[in-house]
């Protein structure tokens, strides 16, 4: 059984979104491709080789349409993020959502500096307007605070649930018997908010108990 409460500090707010806590989070800041961030993260602690033999092109935000097109050649998944839209000026990424699909579609959490503080937008690949219930603040916004906002964007026009995230997990099920496949449909991570996954993998988790209760009511 899952435990009612997430296993993360929600009350935790970084001191800044344009200051890189570490040296891996400045190189891969605002980098748009997935599985291309998760290579270049491997080459930064050295799991699969050094920093210096890798491309220097492959470290750019956004790669050429030549480059992408020969990334997905090989497998699909690689496409993941690479279409996601331009950044704003002063615009930094502060979570993304990925999908487990054939081309891992992702949704990125977007915080741009504005004049009175911070404003806040959700993207994704395929030119999607979502509505936000929290569009701005002053500070940078606790974990919980970017939990909530996450949670409770919806497609616009579309009727607004309880969770966002377990849209997805919902969908997937239609698919798959398998719970722990739908729970793991889509994951929630962030450099900047280092406990995010872990609340996403606990949400998981407890998506799974809640779907388990109602099968045993409804027998």
């Amino acid at each position: 059984m899952t435990a009612s409460q997430p296993p993360v500090d929600l009350a935790f707010r970084p001191t800044s979104y344009w200051d890189p806590a570490s040296a891996e989070s400045a190189i891969l800041l605002n980098v748009k491709g997935d599985l291309r961030r998760q290579m270049i993260r491997d080459f930064i602690t050295g799991q699969t080789g050094h920093l210096g033999e890798l491309d220097p092109e492959l470290l750019e935000a956004e790669l050429d349409d030549e480059t992408r097109n020969n990334l997905g050649a090989n497998d699909p998944r690689w496409l993941g993020g690479e279409y996601l839209p331009d950044y704003l000026p002063g615009e930094v990424e502060i979570a993304r959502l990925v999908l487990e699909s054939t081309t891992r579609d992702v949704y990125s959490v977007r915080a741009r500096r504005r004049t009175r503080g911070i404003k806040y937008r959700v993207v994704d690949e395929y030119d999607t307007v979502f509505t936000l219930t929290r569009r701005s603040s002053v500070r940078p916004l606790r974990l919980g605070e970017l939990i909530e906002l996450i949670e409770s964007t919806a497609v616009d026009g579309a009727d607004r649930t309880e969770s966002f995230t377990d849209e997805f997990r919902d969908a997937a099920a239609e698919d798959t018997e398998s719970l722990e496949e739908s729970a793991d449909f889509i994951h929630v991570e962030s450099d900047l908010y280092p406990e995010l996954a872990r609340w996403s993998a606990w949400k998981a988790a407890d998506w799974i108990d809640r779907r388990i209760a109602v099968d045993d009511v409804t027998g």
